[in-house]
């Protein structure tokens, strides 16, 4: 019973949003309003699939959890309360706080609700659809759009939930009662995703239709860039699921290979609307003089040795430091100088109180553009990152020299870095050097020049900086870089359990449950 508490919740929820109706919540059976009445017509459904999309947008570019998480890994330094950003920082690394009443948890509940919610959304408009026999378009033409597109939102819902929480429900069309449901680990969360993918293409493939504009942002997209898409988030989630590094070199890594190969062609994202519009990029905004580069992120490119010197000073006492390389998105050619992806700030704007390791003279300008305009193109899956996922495929399944011209091409192009190797960087200044957090994924001497998987995590973390919530912090667990003592999986939000009736728990700290080594 107590299951229900939070699914019936979610269910009731959903179908209010959808109708506008305003009910009293005593009332008896809430777990299975009227569907006839709330979706009777083939506009309320479609536009209750429909709208699913925005929610999932907001959880991956928006407040949560994509800044308390690139804080997790260490990708941006930010000493503030808001977004999780300082107890997600802290060093040495503590739990998650996982309490009903901490302010800044919603990078830990909201995905979870929201998630479930649309989940329910989904699963009512599915059931109307067979239950009423309801005909979308003429003579039902868009029926296959509408359950194509229905199960593609169900896959990356479901596909989020296995890659940040270590449990959860599934939550379908197939869920006649859902005071039946249990809670299944992650892994069955996640075949659960890929199946959604499955048939998404399925159903894709045997008609051929367009998504409007407005369902995904302003573009419009075709049912074989819809199949194109399901392969290539089913690559990111076949490698992104790994919560540590012998999880992630059990991946099928052929099979990725696969979904990369029949995967996009171009980027895809949003094209956004203005500071006033409906498509935001809370995460990506943050780019500009005022955000931080962590310096975990950039450190092995020092040649210098400070950074090696950094990471092994105790955290009260660390000390920003000049960054002497010769990668060009980090520097141009002096200390001081801009980057193409990060520029130099004379000033230190986290203070010193909150915890000198939040203090860096780097600040991230990845996406400087849209976030001071609010227009432009904010991608959210990239031909780039299929390419990366490649090279990792080719690595560990010994054909490395593959891997080289998908390592190199910004590396060198951007970079203006000589191309690694098969042994990775090379020369008197290579970069990455094995160094810091980074020194972690091998066994090689800290301060060596680093072998082509520590060069792919180096390139990969400049070249997708940002791009969506949780990506370096999903990499980083699979590789086995994040800082000790850091979550590498979320816990049900405390709120979920006291309704639930299950007692609290939570990851992460140094020595703890579900914690970076």
């Amino acid at each position: 019973m107590f299951v229900t508490k939070t699914v019936s919740a979610a269910a009731l929820a959903a179908v209010l949003m959808s109708t506008g109706a305003c009910v009293d919540l005593g009332v008896t059976n809430l777990n299975e309003p009227d569907r006839g009445r709330a979706l009777a017509t083939p506009g309320d459904v479609e536009s209750l699939i429909s709208g699913t999309f925005r929610t999932w947008w907001d959880l991956q570019q928006g407040r949560a959890p994509g800044p308390a998480m690139a804080s997790l890994a260490d990708e941006q330094s930010a000493s503030q309360g808001n977004y999780g950003f300082q107890d997600q920082g802290q060093e040495p690394s503590t739990p998650i706080i996982n309490e009903t009443a901490y302010q800044w948890g919603y990078w830990v509940y909201d995905p979870w609700q929201f998630t479930y919610r649309a989940l329910a959304s989904i699963r009512d408009a599915l059931q109307s659809i067979d239950e009423l026999k309801l005909k979308i378009g003429p003579d039902g033409r868009d029926n296959a759009r509408a359950q194509a597109f229905a199960k593609f939102m169900q896959a990356l819902f479901l596909g989020n939930m296995a890659l940040q929480y270590d449990r959860g429900f599934i939550l379908d069309e197939t869920v006649a009662d859902p005071l039946g449901l249990k809670l299944v680990p992650s892994g069955e969360l996640m075949a659960a995703a890929r199946q959604k993918l499955a048939a998404a293409r399925q159903i894709a493939s045997q008609s051929t239709f367009t998504i409007p504009g407005g369902w995904m942002g302003p573009d419009a997209y075709t049912s074989a860039t819809l199949i194109r898409l399901t392969h290539s988030y089913e690559a990111r989630f076949m490698a992104a699921v790994a919560r540590t590094p012998e999880e992630r070199a059990q991946v099928d890594w052929n099979g990725v290979l696969s979904h990369v190969n029949q995967g996009v062609v171009q980027d895809f994202g949003v094209q956004l609307d203005g500071p006033t519009g409906v498509w935001n990029i809370v995460m990506k905004r943050q780019s500009g003089p005022g955000a931080a580069t962590d310096l975990a992120l950039i450190g092995p490119s020092d040649q210098a040795g400070a950074y090696i010197a950094y990471e092994k000073t105790p955290p009260h006492v660390k000390i920003s430091f000049l960054i002497d390389t010769d990668d060009r998105r980090i520097t141009g050619g002096t200390p001081t100088s801009p980057g193409a992806y990060v520029e130099y700030r004379a000033s230190l704007i986290q203070p010193a109180e909150r915890g000198l390791w939040f203090q860096s003279n780097y600040a991230r300008m990845w996406y400087f553009s849209i976030a001071q305009t609010g227009f432009g193109f904010a991608p959210e899956l990239t031909v780039e990152e299929m390419g990366f996922l490649a090279a990792e495929a080719y690595i560990r399944t010994g054909k490395p020299e593959l891997a080289l011209p998908l390592i190199n091409k910004d590396r060198v192009a951007v970079g203006k870095l000589p191309p690694a190797t098969v042994a990775g960087a090379t020369g008197a200044r290579c970069v990455p050097r094995s160094a810091g957090l980074l020194a972690k994924a091998a066994a090689a001497p800290e301060g060596a020049c680093g072998n082509l998987m520590q060069t792919l995590i180096y390139e990969k973390d400049l070249e997708l900086a940002f791009l969506y919530a949780g990506r370096s912090w999903y990499d980083h667990r699979g590789y086995g870089t994040l800082r000790t003592g850091r979550a590498i999986q979320c816990p049900i939000p405390a709120v979920d359990l006291e309704l639930l009736g299950l007692p609290k728990y939570t990851f992460g700290g140094v020595g703890g449950p579900s914690a970076a080594r």
